[in-house]
Parts: C-alpha cells; sequence; structure tokens
C-alpha cells in the first residue's frame, strides 16, 4: 500500500513543490492522530524524527521533502499495520 502512495509523491512531472509540501503535511496530521489515538508501535516515526525537514519548511529543497514523506509513510505503515481492526459491525 504504502509503495503506491510513494509512486504517486514520486511523479516529479505532476507534482510541484507547493503540492509535495501540502502532502508532506496532510501526512504530519495523520501522523498526530495516529499519536493521539496511541495505536502505534515503539520507534515507528524514529527515522522520521532524526531527519530535520518538517512541513512549515517550505524553503528547503523538493527531494527533501519526498525523504520526509518517504519516512512518514514508512511509519504510518507501520501503525496501519500493527493496528487492531476496528469493532464496525457488518453492514447488511
Amino acid at each position: 500500500m504504502t509503495e503506491n502512495i510513494k509512486e504517486i509523491a514520486r511523479v516529479d512531472c505532476c507534482v510541484n513543490a507547493q503540492e509535495l509540501i501540502h502532502v508532506h503535511a496532510l501526512l504530519f496530521e495523520l501522523r498526530v492522530h495516529f499519536e493521539r489515538d496511541g495505536d502505534m508501535p515503539a520507534g515507528a516515526f524514529t527515522a522520521y524524527e532524526t531527519q530535520p525537514v518538517r512541513p512549515t519548511h517550505i524553503h528547503r529543497p523538493k527531494h527533501e521533502h519526498e525523504h520526509a514523506i518517504d519516512l512518514l509513510l514508512e511509519g504510518l505503515g507501520q501503525s496501519v499495520r500493527t493496528r487492531p481492526p476496528p469493532d464496525h459491525a457488518p453492514v447488511s
């Protein structure tokens, strides 16, 4: 799943820097949501935390935001894989 999203984010001809920063910000917010829920494996975002680029760093090069997005996607992927399924009743 995360590989498909990474391929979308890497389409250089179609994604400009501003759009990439927006994707970075959205994924960062998703991370905050997972942290609030407490459903994250230990160290899921350690690699992201060690790199210096955040969504608010709008003057950083595009490739640095791409790398940050890759790291966020890895952490989100780990969180999704270890998250218990929702307690929703089946839809009939």
